[in-house]
């Protein structure tokens, strides 16, 4: 890189990253702070993101001001928040989401900003032709990276990060989940391992199914003696019922849990077993492995995880990736061959070998 690339940007310079959405992405932007600051240490580090995953981002150190934009002010907000931005004077306006609203907003703000690609070609190409155009399988973080590598900002292979230590000490939290610490801290001196389980995703094409996962609990709990923690969102009844009858080893947190508060307990558990979704971005976030299942969506969208010790599970379809987020409808004859196909025996193996534990016994006829 030539010198003068690096001397762009004042050590003091004032940056801004946009991002507003969605939870993956806005995970996986969190090590861009502390990578500006490593090459510029007086740094000024704005983040902005949507109301919903402001607190994500609040308590990284890196980041001097964290803002949560509410997307139903429309139009006229973006106006006024982009107002109240340009007076900032920023020397750098990193935008790694690049929509309208925020290609609108970072126009409005005058000031330079880095280039973000979304390989949109490559992933159509690939979507809708399984024509992988890839030189290699970039995870999202490289791109949102690439931009600033021209301000000599570079990657210090250490990973997303959320910071949320200190919760625990909160009133409000200890007041909302005081039932559930008990438990915890009553597991954790037992010595029983603590598998965390989020079986959601916005898409129903990226979900393994159901009674796999109930399958999966009974069977790590009758190897393991463990315990395990039950994430996922509001309104998600079906999710919340896979602990029914197992309640003395498995607790459920569904639609109980803001997205830190999900974080807050995720670094508890020993290891995370996810689909596709964020909750594997927070679980490797605040530094647990991750045993992420892969269907309808591959490497080279981006989302793969990142930790060495995470695994991911997937079968080698011809008709994979069939979709860029989860959304469509399955076009195989065997409905969702790609995560039904990955039985509750496979993973188990692979989450008793993260867990350090002895392989199953086979289950009986």
């Amino acid at each position: 890189m030539p010198a003068d690339a690096l001397r762009t940007l004042p050590d003091d310079a004032r940056i801004l990253i946009v991002r507003f959405s969605s939870l993956g992405d806005v995970v996986k932007c969190t090590a861009l702070p502390r990578l500006i600051r490593r090459r510029y240490p007086r740094a000024h580090v704005t983040f902005l993101t949507s109301e919903a995953h402001v607190a994500l981002v609040r308590g990284n150190p890196h980041v001097e001001r964290a803002i949560g934009f509410r997307r139903r002010t429309g139009l006229r907000g973006l106006l006024r928040l982009a107002g109240r931005l340009r007076a900032q004077r920023f020397d750098l306006v990193v935008d790694v989401h690049r929509s309208l609203r925020s290609r609108v907003l970072t126009r409005l703000l005058g000031a330079p900003r880095t280039a973000y690609s979304k390989h949109t070609l490559r992933r159509l190409l690939l979507v809708n032709f399984r024509w992988n155009t890839y030189d290699r399988a970039r995870g999202k973080e490289e791109d949102f990276l690439a931009g600033l590598r021209a301000y000599g900002v570079e990657d210090d292979e250490q990973g997303t990060e959320l910071h949320v230590g200190g919760l625990e000490a909160h009133p409000a939290l200890r007041r909302r989940f005081a039932a559930e610490m008990v438990r915890l801290e009553a597991w954790r001196a037992e010595g029983r391992p603590l598998l965390g389980v989020a079986p959601v995703a916005a898409w129903e094409l990226k979900r393994w199914p159901l009674a796999h996962v109930r399958t999966l609990l009974e069977r790590y709990v009758a190897a393991t003696d463990g315990t395990a923690l039950l994430f996922g969102g509001p309104g998600e009844q079906d999710v919340e019922a896979l602990a029914q009858g197992l309640e003395s080893r498995v607790l459920s947190l569904v639609g109980r849990t803001s997205y830190l508060e999900s974080a807050w307990f995720a670094r508890h558990c020993d290891l995370m077993l996810s689909n596709d979704t964020g909750m594997s971005h927070i679980a490797e976030a605040v530094g647990r492995d991750a045993v992420v299942l892969f269907g309808p969506t591959t490497r080279e969208l981006g989302y793969f995880p990142v930790r060495p010790g995470s695994r991911v599970l997937e079968r080698p379809l011809p008709c994979r990736p069939c979709t860029r987020t989860g959304k469509g409808r399955c076009t195989h004859p065997w409905p969702k061959a790609c995560l039904a196909g990955i039985t509750p025996d496979a993973v188990l193996a692979v989450v008793l070998e993260k867990l350090g534990r002895a392989p199953a016994p086979p289950p009986a006829d």
